[in-house]
């Protein structure tokens, strides 16, 4: 088993050249070793679940990949709460075919709901992801990361969500460096902090829901309720663009407002300044703003400074 420690970025097609270019520059000129560009792959991963969600409403998702003529059944499973993170548990096996061996689990610590495997008799493929992945290995800070690019589409009976993102995954080192590289690349494209994974992508598209975190008691410590407002405005964010929905701007802008009550003066002021390019975004035509709020570079690079911030005060 290993735990996957990765920050997820959000970024529109039109600049995935840009952070491809960002990335292919930092390998090609650097002077440190061990970076590099890898082969780029073409994926297709069938995601299964009961027609009850059981395993999704478990916290475990299951999934074959094919890459390269090799299939590989992976599990994952819900792991510590990491503000703005991805951290979970992980387990692959490769398989001779694209049949699931749910023999393999016997590895696995299953949670309680689905210890006794009744499920397995009612599995079906639920949905799947196809997509194009660029790698990069990338040193920073004395810390080792490997950058993925993916651009593609999952697919369900339910219909289809693009996938246009960049994953930094921990390989070795210091997680700060994760937010600091994700800053430099911030600076140059407009990308934005994503909690949404590739296999939440596919139950929304059946439910047509968007998970909100729980909210914490009005008497909760200052640094839990700035990490659910935090939470709460990457949630809006995602969901604007998923629904296709600009009027969930003042929702979005709510909840930065709010989360401003529990933060340092010097990120206040980053985001009282964003709140003021947003403002200038209700001057749009209502069919570019989406457009437009996609190209503000603000929005992530307060998205990573405030997300940094919040994972130094819980370390």
């Amino acid at each position: 088993m290993a735990t996957e420690l990765e920050l997820k970025l959000m970024l529109h097609s039109e600049y995935l050249k840009s952070a491809s270019d960002f990335l292919d520059e930092i390998c090609t000129f650097s002077a440190t070793d061990g970076q590099s560009r890898q082969p780029t792959l073409s994926l297709m991963n069938a995601y299964f679940d009961t027609a009850e969600a059981s395993l999704m409403q478990g916290g475990m998702a299951l999934r074959i990949r094919a890459v390269n003529d090799q299939f590989i059944q992976t599990v994952k499973t819900r792991g510590s709460d990491r503000i703005g993170m991805h951290a979970r548990g992980e387990w692959e096996w490769f398989l001779p075919n694209d049949n699931l061996d749910l023999s393999l689990l016997a590895e696995v610590p299953l949670p309680d709901a689905l210890k006794d495997m009744s499920w397995s008799r009612e599995l079906i493929e639920v949905y799947r992801t196809d997509f194009e992945r660029q790698v990069w290995n990338v040193r920073f800070q004395d810390t080792k990361m490997e950058v993925v690019c993916d651009h593609g589409l999952v697919t369900s009976p339910y219909g289809e969500d693009a996938i246009c993102e960049l994953e930094l995954e921990l390989k070795e080192g210091n997680e700060a460096a994760l937010y600091q590289f994700a800053l430099q690349l911030a600076e140059r494209v407009p990308v934005q902090v994503s909690i949404v994974s590739k296999a939440q992508r596919g139950v929304r598209l059946k439910y047509g829901q968007i998970e909100f975190p729980n909210k914490p008691l009005h008497t909760a410590n200052p640094i839990t309720l700035a990490a659910y407002w935090y939470e709460v405005w990457l949630v809006y964010w995602e969901a604007m663009h998923f629904m296709q929905d600009e009027a969930l701007l003042q929702p979005f802008r709510h909840s930065v407002s709010q989360l401003t009550a529990y933060l340092p003066n010097d990120l206040v002021k980053v985001l009282n300044d964003l709140d003021r390019h947003l403002e200038s975004c209700l001057m749009v035509e209502e069919a570019m703003m989406l457009t437009k709020l996609a190209s503000i570079k603000q929005i992530g690079i307060a998205m990573l400074m405030v997300g940094q911030w919040l994972n130094q005060q819980t370390a």
